[in-house]
Order: structure tokens, then C-alpha cells, then sequence
């Protein structure tokens, strides 16, 4: 938003990004409409729905009570693989493109996908993405089995010592 006010643009101008992709969405159900009918512009809504949801409840659980501490200055740590949950799970490993090893991706944004890392030091996901999307559908189980994780990794780097360690083993790896 400040960015826009800074180039002199409104809010609803078409350099606001989320005003474009709203604009190319409307005129891609438009299309829909017109091209193939009804059918076909409320399958592309409910798809998108689904789409959406879905995006939301991965980005939900890859994040879930983990949090960056914050400088005296006000500022966050840099974010490194202890920030996002990580899972093992071999088969959806393989189905999702290693979407499971998102530690490494939140650290090293541009990696490519098939060179991403796992580290045992990132907090883990007890099953794969499907067994924690099915799990994050029914919030009390969701919280029953995440939220003692939630804790126990708190716990874990609560100790600033623990963390320092940590952070001086991670620019090995960097």
C-alpha cells in the first residue's frame, strides 16, 4: 500500500497487484461463461475454491505456533529452516515435489525443489502432508497432537544458548 501512495497510484489502480489478479479472475469466469456456459464458469469457481482452501490450510500447517523472535531494534531473525514444519513422508514426498521439505525453502527461497534439503533440527510433522491435512480438517484432533509439538519445540529453544549453537552450526549450511 505504501509502496502505491509512494508512485502517486490509488489502492484500486491496476499496479496494486491483488487488484490485477482480481480483474484477471473475473474476466477469466467471464470467458468461461461465454465460451462453454454456466457449467463451465461454476466448475472454474468451485475448482478455485477448493484451490484456495487448500493453499490456505497447507500454508496453516507448514507454519502452525512457529514464531521468529524479535530484535531489540524491533526487527525479526532471519528466517532459517526453524521457522516451518518439515516432514519426511517419503510417498507424498515424491507426490508433492518435495513441498515437505519447505524448512529449506523458507531459508533458501530460490532453491530449486529438487535439490531441497531436510534438517532434523527443523520441528517435524508427525505423518505427511495428507495425514496433516486430514488432521488440520478436525481442529480439536489438530490441536490434541500439535499443540504439546508447539510446546515441546518452544521448549527446545527457549535456551539462548541452544539457539546460538543452532545458529552457528546453520551458516554451515548456508
Amino acid at each position: 500500500m505504501n509502496e502505491l501512495k509512494k508512485g502517486g497510484y490509488s489502492f484500486y489502480s491496476m499496479k496494486n497487484p491483488t487488484v490485477e489478479i482480481g480483474v484477471a479472475s473475473v474476466v477469466i469466469v467471464v470467458c468461461s461463461l461465454a465460451l462453454f456456459g454456466l457449467k463451465s464458469a461454476v466448475f472454474f469457481l468451485l475448482q478455485s475454491l477448493v484451490a484456495f482452501s487448500l493453499l490456505e490450510i497447507v500454508n496453516y500447517i507448514e507454519h502452525y505456533g512457529l514464531e521468529r523472535k524479535s530484535h531489540e531494534k524491533g526487527d525479526f531473525e532471519p528466517v532459517n529452516p526453524l521457522h516451518s514444519w518439515n516432514a519426511n513422508a517419503r510417498v507424498t514426498n515424491y507426490f508433492l515435489f518435495k513441498l515437505q521439505r519447505h524448512s529449506d525453502h523458507h531459508a533458501f527461497a530460490a532453491r530449486r525443489y529438487q535439490i531441497l534439503r531436510s534438517f532434523d533440527e527443523s520441528p517435524q510433522m508427525p505423518t505427511g502432508y495428507g495425514g496433516m491435512l486430514l488432521l488440520a480438517l478436525i481442529p480439536p484432533l489438530w490441536f490434541y497432537v500439535m499443540d504439546h509439538r508447539v510446546k515441546s519445540n518452544e521448549i527446545k529453544l527457549s535456551n539462548s544458548e541452544e539457539r546460538k549453537k543452532w545458529q552457528q552450526g546453520w551458516k554451515a549450511f548456508q
